[in-house]
């Protein structure tokens, strides 16, 4: 469609916009006339009564149609202004018509018989070029044609013509030429209409398509847009991870992926409410953004887990050199509701296409380095590396054979003492797995129960092992507990809880005889769950310990919350006691914080008498490690804590 014919909105436009368009061949036809009838008049008719006519006629009436008309014809006015000007252009052709019609019949006194014939035909294509040329003017033009009439009657008067003849010829030519204009006028006005009608539905259904597009685009937005922070999204993250691998494909260049995981934001949303904890995540997320404008854009993957994507880097130590600008970026202090919060994070990093070359094997690994950073200390950066590799492979395998193992027959549990110093007496045995494994050998703790945890396999494994350690107590004394640890998984499911209290009722052993530890870790992953879980175990009448105390991010407000009877400090603590006053510090001030919230308090890790003659000096009763022995088969127990009977009450000899 032309611009020209976008700008016709009504009939009127179209009239106008037709008038103006053949205006200047209406304009040229009319001089043909009036030269004409001056032509065959310059011999017999006074030169003024013909040459004085033609100028004085014409160029007002070009100008006037150049004026109201044709120079319109590119920028057709509004509907209202086209209307008046066809009402004047229609008064000016009547009066036009009946001055040319009143010369004509004038100067035909002068005319031949020839000259008068040459003037009734110019009187009839004028009724014919008024009838037609115009009819977009319709009464304007049947005015003018019947002037035309009207003077074909006088020039044939003068003629000699028979007038009846001549009026029943031109009544019938007039009257169906008349009604052939108005067909044709008919038939304009309504393809006028129709496509007025189409482009009207052509422009509501392109407005429809620019609403749509438009939709489309906020529908993509929004799809790619994490709602409370205004950053992209996981959707945005991998689609654009896809992107930068598709592109460092092409190019030979290296990408890497980076998972960012804030360490202690549970903590806030729990104790200060989600209000806060959105507040917090909205401008963590503007930090980030701002700590990494240089290197690309920041993603919310969900929780309090971001990433971004570096695409411009050297090696592994550039990329441990931005993770741990990150770490600090992260770790300056933010205001938040009044509050001033700290929070810290772990970063991990993978690289293509050294270390994956998809985007999810790249953000399984980046997973795993954040796994390993926030395992061995947290605030960190960990790049994937061959070693890591190693290790994924290995759990893959681990995890594989751990599926496939007979859990009975495999595994078995060790047992180490929790003493009281004052007395040299245990009160419970830590139950501690082990596996011995067909396929792997002799798998290390530290590797299975990871790679457990990992796949969620530690809930199947828990009740095995707990019904082993129910087995095992009945052998010993009735003043002996066990204390048995509970995964993160476990604590958080209530189904589970369930079937573990059902696997305890069922095996006879007192509730009271049993402990379950738990960890500050294993707290956090969903905390208002584990802690009704734990109420249902305490309703057993087992007891309940904190592991690992003070490695963890719980805040003592959540610390309070719990139905606990126990704290284990964690053996970090323990190891540098003899020469780390802080260490000290800190290990009194636990103590002293169980005394007050009347808990009993292990300390673990303990290897030599130095150590616990110093924790003996701070008040510490309760003690776990090698000092009183390493975990124990179950076999050798029995023969441990006779040995420990028989130092309490030597026999006399």
């Amino acid at each position: 469609m032309s611009v020209r014919s976008r700008s016709i909105q009504s009939l009127e436009q179209a009239r106008f916009r037709t008038l103006a368009d053949i205006c200047p061949a209406l304009f040229l036809a009319l001089c043909a006339v009036i030269g004409a009838v001056s032509f065959v008049h310059v011999d017999t008719a006074p030169w003024w009564s013909w040459a004085l006519f033609a100028p004085l006629f014409l160029l007002p009436k070009g100008a006037f149609w150049f004026a109201l008309l044709y120079r319109h014809r590119d920028a057709v006015p509004e509907p209202e202004k086209c209307l008046r000007t066809l009402r004047i252009v229609g008064i000016e052709l009547v009066i036009g018509v009946g001055l040319i019609v009143g010369w004509e019949v004038w100067i035909s006194q002068w005319a031949t018989p020839e000259a008068l014939l040459l003037l009734a035909l110019c009187m009839g294509g004028q009724m014919v070029f008024l009838m037609f040329g115009l009819l977009h003017l319709r009464t304007p033009s049947m005015v003018s044609a019947l002037l035309c009439v009207v003077g074909m009657l006088a020039i044939a008067e003068r003629a000699g013509a028979g007038m009846l003849g001549l009026l029943i010829l031109l009544a019938g030519g007039v009257a169906g030429l008349a009604y052939i204009a108005y067909k044709h006028y008919a038939d304009f006005a309504r393809l006028v209409r129709s496509r007025l009608a189409v482009e009207a539905k052509s422009a509501e259904i392109q407005a429809k398509i620019v609403e749509i597009e438009e939709l489309s685009e906020e529908n993509f937005r929004i799809a790619n847009t994490d709602m409370l922070t205004e950053i992209g999204n996981r959707r945005s993250c991998f689609r654009d991870l896809e992107k930068a691998l598709e592109t460092a494909r092409n190019t030979g260049s290296a990408v890497a992926f980076g998972i960012i995981d804030l360490d202690g934001f549970k903590t806030v949303n729990d104790s200060h409410g989600h209000l806060v904890g959105d507040r917090l995540l909205t401008a963590m997320a503007e930090r980030l953004r701002d700590a990494m404008s240089a290197q690309g854009s920041v993603y919310r993957l969900g929780g309090d887990e971001f990433a971004f994507i570096v695409s411009d880097f050297a090696d592994a130590d550039a990329l441990q050199a931005i993770g741990d600008a990150v770490v600090e970026a992260v770790h300056r202090p933010i205001e938040v509701g009044g509050l001033r919060l700290l929070l810290g994070c772990s970063v991990g990093f993978a690289e293509f296409p050294k270390a994956a070359e998809d985007a999810t094997a790249l953000y399984d690994r980046a997973d795993y380095a954040l796994f390993n950073a926030k395992r061995t200390g947290r605030m960190k950066t960990v790049v994937f590396s061959d070693e890591h590799e190693k290790d994924v492979r290995e759990a893959a395998l681990m995890e594989r054979t751990l599926r496939e193992a007979d859990l009975e027959a495999e595994f078995f549990l060790t047992f180490q003492p929790i003493v009281d110093s004052h007395e040299d007496r245990t009160l419970l045995l830590e139950c501690l797995a082990r596996w011995q494994s067909p396929v792997l050998g002799f798998v290390s703790p530290g590797k299975f129960i990871v790679a457990a945890e990992q796949s969620g396999f530690i809930s199947t494994l828990t009740p095995v092992l707990l019904k082993k350690a129910l087995d095992a107590i009945r052998q010993w004394p009735e003043e002996v507990g066990i204390s048995f640890n509970l995964s993160g998984h476990d604590i958080v499911s209530a189904e589970k809880v369930l079937g573990l209290i059902a696997i305890l009722m069922k095996s006879g052993v007192s509730p009271s005889r049993v402990e379950f530890e738990v960890t500050e870790t294993a707290l956090m992953m969903n905390l208002d769950e584990a802690l009704a879980n734990i109420h249902r175990l305490k309703a057993t009448g087992v007891r309940i310990s904190l592991d690992d105390f003070g490695t963890g991010y719980s805040s003592l407000s959540q610390i309070q919350k719990l139905p606990l009877d126990k704290i284990k400090v964690d053996g970090s603590f323990v190891r540098d006691l003899e020469t780390n006053d802080a260490s000290r510090k800190i290990v009194s001030s636990v103590t002293a914080l169980s005394r007050d919230l009347s808990l009993s308090c292990v300390v673990e890790g303990v290897e030599t008498r130095e150590q616990l003659d110093i924790l003996q000096d701070i008040g510490c009763r309760l003690i776990q490690g090698y000092f009183y022995s390493k975990p124990m088969k179950e076999a050798d127990v029995s023969a441990f804590l006779a040995e420990q009977y028989a130092i309490r009450h030597p026999v006399a000899v």
